[in-house]
């Protein structure tokens, strides 16, 4: 079993375990490697299947939302302290310590602030992923193109049909 270090793009909920192998089944026949499927469940028959296993922990907008509010708020900090150092408020000097102050101040907020963002992005499909998971079904991530989207739900159309499977985009 192997651990995806890619950014999932779809998904599949699969009712039950076989229905999960199936769907595993027809993604590698659409010559998806089996780094770009991962699979995550709590039915108890999901240990005995023989199917990659997803690493969430790459899917989270949490690091690239702090590297944003960082880079955005060390920025605005560096820029308040070369401002106010060329054009000073009324007994206020500034010096290059308070400009430093004021740049790793304002990284530290920017991230804060965009990490409470990035928390909380996607908040309805991870609803939706974790009542899956409550009901025991089993959830397989993986990084294909619509194409290939195509054609594996078109060799999943018994499966769909009998209620067992659920598709959807990240």
């Amino acid at each position: 079993m192997s651990t995806s270090k890619h950014d999932f793009n779809s998904y599949f909920i699969a009712s039950n375990v076989q229905s999960a192998v199936d769907i595993v089944d027809a993604i590698k026949a659409e010559s998806v490697s089996e780094n770009d499927i991962g699979t995550v469940s709590r039915d108890p028959q999901f240990k005995v299947a023989e199917l990659p296993q997803a690493d969430l922990s790459d899917k989270s907008k949490l690091p690239e939302a702090l590297k944003r509010g960082a880079l955005l708020g060390s920025g605005s900090g560096l820029l308040a302290g070369l401002l106010l150092t060329s054009f000073p408020v009324a007994g206020v000097t500034v010096g290059g310590a308070a400009i430093l102050a004021m740049t790793a101040g304002d990284a530290a907020l920017g991230s804060w602030s965009a990490g409470m963002i990035g928390v909380s992005e996607n908040s309805e499909l991870v609803q939706q992923l974790e009542d899956a998971l409550e009901n025991e079904k089993t959830i397989i991530f993986t990084n294909i193109s619509d194409a290939e989207k195509e054609r594996i739900l078109m060799k999943l159309q018994p499966i769909a049909a009998a209620g067992e499977l659920e598709f959807g985009k990240i």
